[in-house]
C-alpha cells in the first residue's frame, strides 16, 4: 500500500509539472500569436495609408493635368476652344473636308467704347454660348481671336450649312441684352463660309476664302452670311 501511494504521488507530481509546462507553452504561443497579429495589423494599416495617398496623388495629378490642358486649349472667357484648341481638334479628325465658317460680331468696337469692356465681355460670352448651342456635337467651335469665331463643319451638305448659318444669325440677333444696358438694343453677326480642307497645308487658303466672304457680308450691310459661290442671306 505504501509503495502504491508513493507511485501515485510521483504520477500526480509529473502530471502537475506537465500541466504547468503546457500552460507556460500555451501562454508563450498566445503572446507570440498576438505579436504576429499586431505586426500584421500595422503592415495592413501602412499599406492602406500608402494606397490612399497614392490614389489621392494620382487624382490630384490628373486634375492638375486636366487644368493645364484646359488652359492650353480653352478660351477662359467663353470656354470655347481657343486657336490652339481648334487646330488640335481639327487635326485629330479623320475627315478633314467640310465647311469653315467665320463669324464676327458687328460693330463690336463701338459696343466696347460705348458700354465698356465689362459689358463687351458679357456680349462675347453670350454670343459664344449661342453659337455653341446652335450647332451639332460634331462641329468644332472656337473663339479665334477678339470678336471673331470659327466653326468647322465636317459636312458636305451645302443646303444644311445654309440653314445652320441662317439659324446662327437669327439666334444671335434675337438675344436680349437689355439687362446689361437698356440702350444695348441688339447685337448681330456677319458670317462668311466656304468649303475646303482643314489639312495643315490647306487651312490657310480655306480661312482666307471664308474671311474674304465675311468682309463681303459686312460691306454688304452686316447681319448676314455669304457662302462661297452663293448669294448673301440677311435676316
Amino acid at each position: 500500500m505504501r509503495t502504491t501511494k508513493y507511485i501515485l504521488l510521483i504520477i500526480l507530481s509529473l502530471l502537475s509539472h506537465f500541466c504547468i509546462a503546457s500552460d507556460v507553452s500555451w501562454q508563450k504561443q498566445a503572446i507570440e500569436q498576438t505579436r504576429l497579429n499586431i505586426i500584421l495589423f500595422i503592415n495592413i494599416a501602412i499599406f492602406a495609408v500608402v494606397l490612399v495617398l497614392t490614389l489621392w496623388q494620382l487624382v490630384k495629378t490628373k486634375r492638375v493635368n486636366q487644368h493645364h490642358y484646359e488652359q492650353s486649349v480653352l478660351d477662359p472667357l467663353t470656354q470655347l476652344f481657343n486657336r490652339h484648341g481648334f487646330h488640335q481638334s481639327v487635326d485629330s479628325l479623320d475627315n478633314k473636308s467640310g465647311f469653315l465658317l467665320i463669324a464676327d460680331i458687328d460693330n463690336f468696337k463701338s459696343i466696347n467704347d460705348r458700354f465698356g469692356h465689362n459689358i463687351g465681355d458679357k456680349v462675347l460670352h453670350r454670343v459664344a454660348k449661342t453659337l455653341k448651342q446652335q450647332v451639332r456635337d460634331s462641329d468644332i467651335v472656337a473663339r479665334y481671336g477678339g470678336e471673331e469665331f470659327v466653326i468647322f463643319f465636317p459636312s458636305q451638305d451645302s443646303n444644311q450649312l445654309k440653314m445652320i448659318s441662317q439659324r446662327l444669325i437669327c439666334s444671335v440677333s434675337a438675344l436680349d441684352f437689355s439687362d446689361l444696358n437698356e440702350n444695348l438694343k441688339q447685337v448681330t453677326i456677319s458670317v462668311g463660309l466656304d468649303k475646303g480642307s482643314v489639312e495643315a497645308n490647306h487651312f490657310e487658303l480655306l480661312y482666307e476664302k471664308a474671311d474674304t466672304l465675311l468682309y463681303k457680308a459686312k460691306s454688304s450691310g452686316k447681319n448676314q452670311f455669304i457662302m462661297g459661290h452663293l448669294e448673301s442671306a440677311s435676316v
